[in-house]
């Protein structure tokens, strides 16, 4: 009996050693941004139902989310550039570092002809944890909810197969990786479609040099409020992109 309770302990252990070793702590996951374009336009009278039906419904952006415990970089790597959505690619290619650690976040982010740099601290998100569950690109994912400027609903959905706390655009907080966003109100989504666990070096996170204007959270809203105060819902729908 003795010998029996020790095998199984040997078992117990190393299946336990193999799941640890499954948990992804590194790589590269690709996202899939899209944007439904119609509903930008449904209540606009300028833009006619037979103008609408020349335009593609969505527009789909790629891009890399790379990883480690320390960092994280969110870069676009594909762009859809279907020149009908040329005038509308505010806040729509971001690039945003994360020092994990240091909870430290630098995002680059273009509003028409304006680039800003952001240094800041990462956005603490009020997180409710919902009981729903999918899969998305091979793992299993829990859904989360949060609130945005007080009105915008966002829908996550999370792994801890990955322990890695962040996710696409400036999302983190969660008890592991974000491999989906949800943002109704806006009509855009975020999902992941691969993910490649591989180690990382320091130059996977170097954020591009650009001269983009340096600021913070609070100067970049407050620049981008005063700037879109009179576009009505348009601007305010910028705004919330901004925020993301």
């Amino acid at each position: 009996m003795k010998k029996l309770l020790i095998f199984l302990c040997l078992i117990i252990g190393i299946d336990g050693g193999a799941q640890a070793q499954n948990l992804a702590l590194s790589g590269i996951i690709t996202f899939e941004r899209n944007e439904n374009m119609h509903k930008q336009f449904k209540d606009d009278n300028s833009w006619s139902a037979e103008r609408l039906k020349h335009m593609p419904k969505y527009k789909t952006d790629q891009f890399q989310l790379s990883f480690n415990s320390k960092h994280s970089l969110y870069k676009m790597t594909l762009e859809d550039e279907n020149p009908m959505f040329t005038w509308m690619k505010a806040a729509a290619s971001n690039t945003v570092k994360m020092d994990l650690e240091n909870r430290k976040i630098i995002c680059e982010k273009s509003i028409y002809e304006g680039s800003y740099r952001i240094a800041d601290s990462i956005p603490v998100y009020k997180w409710k944890m919902l009981g729903e569950y999918r899969q998305i690109a091979g793992y299993n994912c829990r859904k989360a909810a949060t609130i945005l400027l007080d009105s915008i609903y966002v829908i996550a959905f999370y792994t801890d197969e990955i322990p890695v706390s962040c996710g696409p655009e400036s999302f983190s907080g969660l008890p592991g990786m974000i491999l989906g966003i949800v943002v109704p109100r806006l009509n855009l989504t975020y999902f992941a479609t691969k993910v490649e666990t591989q180690l990382l070096t320091e130059a996977n996170f170097e954020m591009p040099k650009t001269k983009a204007k340096n600021s913070t959270f609070k100067m970049f809203n407050e620049e981008i409020a005063k700037a879109m105060k009179n576009w009505g819902e348009y601007g305010a729908k910028i705004l919330w992109k901004a925020n993301l």
